[in-house]
């Protein structure tokens, strides 16, 4: 049987243009590409407007429709509202509308300024797959700063980055850390059999060492005894000797025959010393010593002495012997891991953590995001407006990253305490005199005794350039002409009184010669230089010792010197009844006596009357004024608390100290401005009726503090908890 197939092309070409048709629907369902116009948003909070409900209508019905007819056309058709003219107008219900401002006043407080806003993400931007990073900005002056981040991650993308840590936190696993090195880098059992048989062979030598000895010790006890044993015996031999050469018999007959008993005794000794020296019985002396001994007993550590010098392994040697038994490979290759972390860190998370983010959380749900933000700024001279914008990207787990366009712009007008500081301009009576003093004290150094000038001595070149700069300070700016110079030359106190009184004199004497040529170019210096001798100077060593000695003998010390008597005697006394604090005042404080002071008198020119009275600036409170629009409020209340006034309480009012403003304010001139600053620390103080009260008078003086009173917190909650502005209402 023969069989034939029919072939239909077209049949099957429309079959695989199906199957293509369909991947690609399916394809394009499943991935959601980004669009790149979408932005997050932030706007500043606003209340909640109540839902006015139509009392008339239960049901809501649609404000339009769209109508079709048969041929397939749409038609609209809106809802109308007929005024009391008869005009229709169309009526459409909005599902939802949010008027949101982009300017917002906020206070500053105790130096410190609060903003907030809403960020918002439509839900364009929420997908399972994507991460969002948000990063508001701060715009103060010409500087910008970044507020902590937000970041918002997709169900999908949030496991894909715990599975990137987890494969991360995998590889930190195989990393031995340092409290398991021995654990796993230690050959434990041939290091430890190694420190046991070497304590056990240090002490096996020790005890060995301790055998010796006491072997050596009997040796030497045994040897001792046998010595003395001979040498006892030598010495009865000696004595036998001796008898028989000199027995008292012979001595008797050579007594009675009158022959010489002196010379027959010489005789005799010398006989009894021939005899001892020839026979080694009668000289040999038996001493231990180790020339004659066992020649293993000849060691020098047999004659120092056992000591137990025992030594087993130490820490520090532990350590040492350790690396002999480290498993090298291992180490390296854990090192290996170690320094390649941040290799691994960055092939194996795409997708890292934002560790300073304040916000980072997971969406689960469609839907628009909001987060309601605040963050405290500190206030400077730039935060009087400041602005707040957002941007950041979009990361995908497709790789399809982008960033997204700049969000609105918020601007804050920050209301502060310093705009209702007192401007006035502050002057300061001053008193200017015709004639002037300046004072200098110069450490000029003489050799003990002699009052010759050396320039080059200590620092004598430097003290007399001191002296010249001070000269040329108050005459070189034509303000001033010079006078005199007074100049008295102190000493220090040893040797006697009457004869330091004589050597200051010439030393300042000496002072004024030299400073006569070095001052030449003023007409008549020579005149203008007055030498004037010190002497001892127990005034200034007295103030020394109050300030710089610290012993329990001070306060003697100081009725000594404050006693009304000879000045030599009071050295003496001092010297001889504590001699250790004498010392110290000798050493350290002598030498700071010998000084010379200076005192310059100059007149100004031009000037006839001998004073003047006059008003100028007060700059120092000018200067606390600067600091207050720097919003510099420490360092400003050091100043204004000399001057107790109306500034110095908005000071003390941003620095929180609100009684103290309190207490200030009150006693002030009433004005609106006090009134109304009187009302905010009231309200601080929980004094609500004065509080109340003094913001009425301030809007009775000034309606404009109606505005303001919804600027500061504490007027706008008194105002909505008494409705005070109702006027306004009406």
């Amino acid at each position: 049987m023969k069989l034939k197939f029919s072939t239909y092309p077209f049949a099957y070409l429309t079959g695989v243009v199906m199957i293509l048709s369909c991947i690609i629907l399916i394809t394009s369902c499943g991935t959601k590409h980004i669009n790149r116009d979408a932005r997050a948003n932030i706007h500043l909070p606003v209340n909640q407007v109540e839902e006015q409900k139509d009392i008339n209508n239960s049901k809501k019905l649609p404000s339009v429709i769209d109508m079709k007819d048969r041929h397939g056309n749409v038609t609209t058709y809106a809802q109308t509202e007929t005024d009391e003219k008869g005009n229709s107008h169309i009526s459409v219900q909005l599902g939802e509308v949010t008027v949101t401002a982009k300017l917002k006043n906020v206070p500053e407080r105790f130096g410190k300024v609060d903003v907030d806003f809403i960020v918002s993400v439509p839900e364009e931007l929420i997908n399972k797959n994507w991460q969002l990073n948000l990063t508001p900005h701060l715009i103060k002056a010409d500087n910008i700063s970044d507020f902590e981040e937000l970041v918002i991650s997709g169900e999908d993308f949030k496991k894909i980055q715990q599975k990137q840590y987890a494969d991360f936190d995998k590889y930190l696993s195989q990393i031995v850390p340092d409290s398991l090195f021995n654990e796993y880098f230690v050959k434990t059992g041939a290091f430890n059999r190694f420190i046991s048989r070497y304590n056990r062979n240090e002490l096996q030598r020790v005890f060995r060492d301790s055998m010796d000895h006491v072997g050596y010790s009997k040796y030497k006890a045994r040897l001792n005894k046998r010595y003395e044993f001979f040498n006892n015996k030598m010495c009865r031999s000696r004595n036998w000797l001796w008898q028989k050469l000199s027995t008292s018999k012979t001595n008797e007959r050579n007594i009675e025959f009158r022959r010489d008993t002196l010379a027959l005794a010489a005789l005799y000794t010398k006989r009894y010393e021939q005899i001892v020296n020839l026979i080694p019985q009668f000289h040999l002396l038996r001493e231990f010593s180790p020339q004659y001994i066992r020649k293993k007993y000849r060691d020098e550590k047999y004659s120092i002495g056992f000591t137990n010098d025992y030594s087993p392994v130490s820490a520090a040697d532990s350590a040492f012997i350790k690396k002999r038994f480290l498993k090298d490979k291992s180490i390296a290759e854990n090192q290996k891991l170690i320094d390649n972390k941040h290799i691994a860190f960055a092939d194996m998370v795409k997708y890292p953590r934002n560790d300073r983010a304040r916000l980072d959380t997971v969406i689960y749900n469609k839907g628009k995001f909001e987060y309601y933000y605040k963050q405290e700024v500190m206030a400077d001279e730039y935060s009087r407006r400041m602005k707040i914008y957002l941007d950041g990207y979009v990361q995908s787990v497709q790789d399809e990253n982008f960033l997204l366009p700049h969000s609105d712009t918020l601007d804050y007008i920050v209301s502060s305490m310093v705009q209702f500081l007192d401007t006035t301009p502050r002057y300061m009576r001053k008193i200017i005199e015709r004639k002037a003093t300046s004072s200098l004290r110069a450490n000029i150094t003489f050799k003990t005794g002699k009052h010759d000038m050396d320039i080059e001595l200590g620092d004598n070149r430097y003290e007399l350039e001191k002296v010249q700069d001070m000269v040329d300070n108050l005459t070189m700016a034509d303000v001033f002409e010079m006078d005199s110079i007074s100049l008295v030359a102190g000493c220090s106190l040893e040797g006697n009184y009457r004869s330091n009184m004589s050597l200051s004199k010439k030393r300042a004497e000496e002072i004024q010669k030299y400073l006569s040529g070095l001052l030449s170019d003023i007409d008549g210096i020579g005149n203008m230089l007055k030498p004037y001798p010190k002497g001892e100077d127990w005034e200034n060593l007295s103030m020394l010792i109050q300030d710089s000695v610290h012993s329990s003998n001070k306060q003697a010390i100081l009725d000594i010197i404050a006693a009304n008597t000879d000045p030599d005697d009071k050295e003496t006394a001092i010297r001889q009844k504590y001699p250790a604090e004498y010392k110290e005042i000798r050493d350290r404080l002598y030498p700071l006596l010998r000084a010379v002071d200076f005192t310059f008198h100059v007149h100004r020119k031009g000037m006839v009357k001998d004073t003047i009275h006059t008003s100028e600036p007060d700059t120092i409170y000018a200067k606390a004024m600067e600091f207050m629009n720097k919003r510099r409020y420490s360092d400003t209340l050091p100043i204004l608390s000399e001057y107790n006034d109306f500034n110095t309480a908005i000071c003390l009012m941003s620095l929180g100290y609100d009684v103290a403003a309190y207490n200030i304010l009150v006693n002030e001139t009433e004005t609106a401005n006090r009134e109304y600053l009187l009302a905010i620390v009231a309200s601080r103080m929980g004094k609500v009726e004065e509080a109340v009260s003094r913001y009425l008078r301030s809007v009775e003086l000034d309606p404009a503090k109606r505005w303001r009173g919804t600027l500061d917190p504490e007027i706008n909650k008194l105002i909505k908890a008494y409705n005070l502005n109702n006027d306004d209402d009406e």
